[in-house]
């Protein structure tokens, strides 16, 4: 429609932190980034709470927090069998900015962005991030069969992740080297009007070598191959280079975001709501081999025990989901909670988690417990946890683990943070820092804004006028939306994402 090469570029670096990349540039490293920076408008982004993949990337891209799109973590946090429904773009129940460009008529193209398997019918092409294992996430089908004729092998984010082997670095370095020659091959073949991509290897490399770079970490080993001493920092070198060459491909006037779904930082500890319930006396466990039970999340049992859904009150649902259910008569399968008695239950449950402390900083766990209708209100809060914990200190992950000490070190020793990062630069967007954090639900309105594109009215995100050299006459809120049908699926947990993810340290 527009010539053979973007309008809009939107970069996304998977756990992207500012702290990461200043502490680079202030030492000469990360040229091109540091380069886009100076001619950007830039900003700490202020993501979703918990801080997390899913949430995130979806609320980026839809302008919705997740009360108004449906997905609050990998797996389904309100499933009332108990069981491990992953979550996928059919889950997502928004439209999203690249549904809104086919509507004004954009060929968009999209790459391994989180939370868009299977591919929805779009102008354009997309190869999706799916959290299943397949070997079908393009669209057009014959994609990636045309990219490995062309030598790029492109492997879905879930058959790359890292899985608990420490030469990960190198799997890493091929992948981002991969993903760079399958973009340039499709930006030289496939042209489109908007293209987004993210690259997730940051991601999992903070995760899982931030002890090596971090002397003052617990798990610091000084003697560690320099290999992983360096991982972190080597992994932003392949990304920002990476980052020059698409960019070196991307019409000076076109409209260029660099953001992340969340930021990084290290991680200490690990604290299983599941056994902080158990131990107050509301979640109940029983033998597993004298009645063992049905099809429920892997993470409720083990080889011994497992959860004991008829005499449990509350559990949280989704390791790593930061959030706590009532085990509601009429809702859960096996609800022993009614309705009468679940706003008395929920107040001593949130009061008790205010009052936990860390023994390792000797302070509370958690700023604040809110219900999750308050937190993010919309059309799936019922899709919510009842309770949303917000943490006060980011260096403790929480898992679900259901025997134990409440407490262990984090499988993580990176871990997300609330503030990611972003910029964009264009022609008309005003270069230097914005005075206040951009919320990722402005993200999308505001690169909209920038190429005169439309938005829906009633979305979270409005435009940061303030980073635009213009502030009205850039596009409006003015499309009528279409919101999606969240459908979902009713798959049993597939082992193997299973599997991937535990490796990762999120089960």
């Amino acid at each position: 429609m527009r010539g053979s090469q973007p309008r809009l570029f939107v970069f996304g670096i998977d756990g992207g932190d500012w702290h990461i990349i200043d502490a680079m540039i202030a030492r000469g490293r990360l040229p091109n980034l540091a380069r886009f920076r100076g001619e950007a408008a830039h900003a700490e982004l202020a993501c979703t709470q918990p801080a997390h993949t899913a949430p995130g990337w979806a609320s980026m891209m839809t302008g919705r927090y997740p009360g108004g799109h449906g997905a609050f973590q990998f797996f389904h946090v309100q499933d009332p069998e108990y069981r491990a429904r992953v979550t996928s773009s059919r889950d997502v129940g928004a439209s999203t900015l690249f549904d809104w460009l086919a509507r004004q008529g954009w060929r968009c193209g999209q790459v391994n962005v989180p939370m868009s398997h299977p591919p929805r019918k779009q102008p354009g092409y997309q190869i999706t991030w799916p959290l299943e294992n397949t070997l079908r996430f393009c669209d057009p089908s014959t994609l990636l069969g045309e990219l490995a004729g062309a030598g790029c092998h492109f492997a879905s984010d879930l058959a790359c992740m890292y899985r608990g082997e420490l030469s990960y670095i190198g799997e890493a370095l091929h992948n981002i080297a991969q993903r760079t020659a399958s973009i340039q091959y499709l930006l030289a073949k496939h042209p489109v009007d908007a293209l987004a991509v993210v690259l997730t290897e940051t991601d999992r490399v903070c995760h899982h070598y931030w002890h090596f770079a971090d002397p003052t970490h617990p798990a610091h080993e000084a003697g560690a191959p320099q290999a992983h001493r360096a991982a972190i920092e080597t992994c932003y070198d392949a990304v920002d280079a990476a980052f020059g060459e698409l960019l070196a491909a991307i019409p000076d006037d076109a409209t260029v975001v660099v953001a992340s779904d969340h930021g990084s930082g290290p991680g200490y500890d690990d604290l299983s709501l599941n056994r902080v319930l158990a131990e107050a006396g509301w979640l109940t466990l029983r033998d597993r081999a004298a009645a063992p039970g049905d099809a429920m999340a892997s993470w409720f049992h083990d080889d011994r025990v497992e959860v004991d859904w008829a005499r449990t009150r509350a559990y949280s649902p989704v390791p790593g989901c930061f959030g706590i259910n009532l085990n509601l008569e009429g809702r859960q399968r096996l609800g022993a909670v009614p309705a009468s008695a679940a706003p008395a239950l929920a107040a001593d449950i949130a009061a008790h988690c205010r009052s936990l402390i860390s023994p390792r900083s000797g302070r509370p766990v958690f700023r604040e417990v809110v219900r999750g209708d308050e937190l993010y209100p919309g059309p799936f809060v019922r899709l919510a946890p009842d309770l949303m914990l917000i943490p006060e200190d980011e260096t403790t992950i929480l898992s679900a683990h259901i025997t134990g000490d409440p407490w262990r070190p984090s499988a993580q020793t990176g871990l997300h943070r609330f503030h990611g990062l972003w910029m964009q630069r264009s022609p008309r967007t005003r270069a230097g820092a914005l005075s206040s954090a951009i919320r990722i639900v402005d993200v999308a309105p505001t690169a909209l804004a920038d190429v005169g594109a439309l938005w829906p009215d009633d979305i979270a995100g409005t435009a940061r006028r303030d980073a635009l050299t213009r502030g009205d006459g850039l596009g409006s809120a003015a499309l009528q939306d279409e919101p999606e049908t969240a459908d979902g699926h009713d798959a049993p947990e597939d082992p193997v994402v299973s599997h991937r993810l535990r490796a990762m340290g999120y089960l």
